[in-house]
């Protein structure tokens, strides 16, 4: 077994005899099999209603010897707990043959005792093969519930983010420019009318002085930083839930399957028909069930996600229904009269869908997980970006407010104070549309320098970190594609800091280097889980060289950027 291998299989024994082992799930999932041959219903005499009423007060009794086992789980030592489960499951399937009669004789009904060495054998393997399934499945449920209502927290606290940062912008742009604007609107109405050079120069003053320097002060002296968006408390609702689970069904392992199957039939047909004559039965239906789990699985691998449920469910009916032909004919070839033969076209189809779920589950939360850490990454940076672009509008319209728009209204009221004439309506005309245009002028592209250092900032809130960037790299990082490449280093540096490291201080360096390139180096304390590549460094090895290396008790990421 591989290293990998033992991973999981410990991972499901954890599962199994979890939180999870014994919950109301694993009484009202095995609620149908109380109505099978695996419970005894053949060796009642009586009509139908005997047999319904007596397996479902012999259920309701295994409810109670289940409520019983999870209080002993309750108390149970951890050092013991996974004995004890087992224990328990076994215990139950013990008593549920013994159950049917003791049920039978207290409600009148007639049960004929059968072969009960066998019958106890059948619900051992059945009991515990079922529960552990259950337990393991209810236990996936839960976790990706977790999971994925993390996710979409995450997803939807990066769309608040986003909109309250575009309504920031919006504000902002409202305060500095359309205010100021409306303003000016006002003095260009006043134009309209012959107006002294003298009364134009004050109109202009008094927007320098009352309106565009109040404004362009309150910009530079205000940091309106915006909370980060909470929607960790968002309900997630059911038919989405089911809708990603269902998208992301996969086949049941073909072999695991089989293999699993014979292993709750063939004591069955042991105890109905012997070894010899079961063999043939159980072989032929190894085959059918091999060969038809593959079908279902290439068929639903060419399958669209959304219809693959669909396929799943018909696919595994039919491998179900051909069983039961195949068994029947295995049994009938030796002479032999077969009964009970037809419950697995049913029993084999829930089988199936139960481990393709476990499967499903296991490898969506897999897949939920690395999409809620590249969504938790993707909002640092994005919280960055989104707080350098609001700083860089905020100081771009103080800019254009205090050094160009009220430079040029001060400057043209003293030239129109110092000219003649006896109107100077035109000249205000003139004034006022140059601005205008100036202040609906699109806003510029923020700075690398603006760029790299709200990053830096967003992560030194978050972990200790220790930085530096050479002076002379910033010029280098003024070509747009190889200061992508940069943060784009800085971002996956600092994740994989936060993945592999021990909690010690961070280190971020980012140099020029020969040939006009830059590198960025990140190293933090502790230990490679994995020498593989993720998908984050890949991409960037693709615009740059990359590499990823353990020395001396620290995990360093190098990157140089041509």
């Amino acid at each position: 077994m591989t290293s990998l291998a033992r991973v999981r299989a410990r991972r499901l024994l954890a599962r199994a005899t979890g939180r999870s082992a014994i919950t109301v799930w694993t009484w009202a999932i095995t609620a149908p099999f109380a109505l099978t041959v695996m419970s005894g219903l053949q060796y009642v005499r009586g009509g139908p209603g005997a047999v319904f009423v007596l397996s479902i007060t012999q259920h309701l009794v295994v409810g109670l010897l289940l409520a019983a086992g999870w209080a002993v789980l309750r108390v149970t030592p951890a050092r013991i707990r996974v004995v004890t489960v087992f224990a328990l499951f076994a215990a139950i399937g013990v008593l549920r043959p013994l159950l049917f009669l003791g049920v039978g004789e207290v409600l009148g009904i007639t049960v004929e005792t059968g072969d009960l060495g066998g019958r106890i054998g059948i619900n051992v393997v059945t009991t515990v093969t079922i529960f552990t399934l259950i337990a393991v499945g209810v236990d996936l449920v839960w976790d990706h519930l977790g999971v994925y209502r993390r996710l979409r927290a995450a997803q939807r606290a990066s769309e608040l983010d986003a909109e309250r940062a575009a309504e920031r912008v919006s504000s902002l742009r409202h305060a500095a420019v359309d205010d100021v604007l409306a303003e000016i609107e006002r003095a260009a109405a006043v134009a309209d009318a012959p107006l002294r050079p003298s009364e134009a120069a004050r109109v202009l003053r008094g927007l320098a002085t009352d309106v565009v320097r109040p404004v362009s002060h309150w910009l530079y002296e205000t940091e309106d930083v915006a909370p980060a968006a909470e929607a960790e408390n968002q309900q997630v609702r059911r038919r989405d839930w089911v809708a990603s689970v269902l998208g992301g069904m996969q086949p049941a392992p073909p072999l695991l399957l089989a293999v699993l199957f014979a292993a709750l039939v063939t004591p069955f047909g042991l105890s109905q028909y012997g070894l010899l004559q079961c063999v043939p039965a159980v072989v032929g239906g190894l085959v059918v069930v091999g060969a038809g789990n593959l079908a279902v699985s290439r068929v639903a691998s060419l399958t669209a996600r959304r219809y693959r449920a669909l396929v799943l469910v018909v696919g595994y009916l039919a491998v179900g229904v051909v069983l039961s032909l195949t068994t029947d004919a295995a049994i009938r070839v030796q002479g032999l009269h077969p009964h009970f033969i037809w419950f697995e076209a049913g029993t084999y189809p829930a089988i199936a869908l139960a481990v393709a779920l476990v499967v499903s589950l296991s490898a969506r939360i897999r897949q939920d997980q690395q999409g809620l850490e590249a969504a938790v990454q993707a909002s640092v940076f994005d919280a960055a970006r989104l707080r350098a672009d609001y700083d860089h509008q905020r100081a771009a319209f103080a800019r254009m407010l205090h050094s160009g728009v009220q430079s040029e209204l001060i400057a043209a009221a003293l030239a129109l104070g110092a000219g003649g004439g006896d109107d100077a309506s035109g000249e205000l005309r003139t004034v006022v549309e140059r601005i205008r245009t100036e202040l609906l002028a699109p806003p510029e592209v923020p700075d690398p320098e603006a760029r790299i250092r709200a990053l830096v900032e967003s992560w030194r809130s978050a972990i200790a970190l220790q930085a530096s960037v050479a002076p002379d790299a910033w010029d280098r990082l003024r070509q747009p594609a190889r200061c992508e490449a940069v943060v784009d280093a800085i971002s996956e540096g600092l994740a994989n800091a936060v993945r592999h490291g021990d909690g010690s201080p961070v280190t971020l360096d980012v140099r020029s280097v020969s040939a006009g390139g830059v590198s960025v180096v990140v190293a933090s304390g502790g230990t490679l889980s994995t020498a593989s590549a993720g998908i984050g460094l890949r991409q960037l090895a693709e615009q740059a060289t990359v590499e990823l290396r353990e020395l001396d008790g620290r995990v360093e990421l190098a990157v140089v950027v041509p």
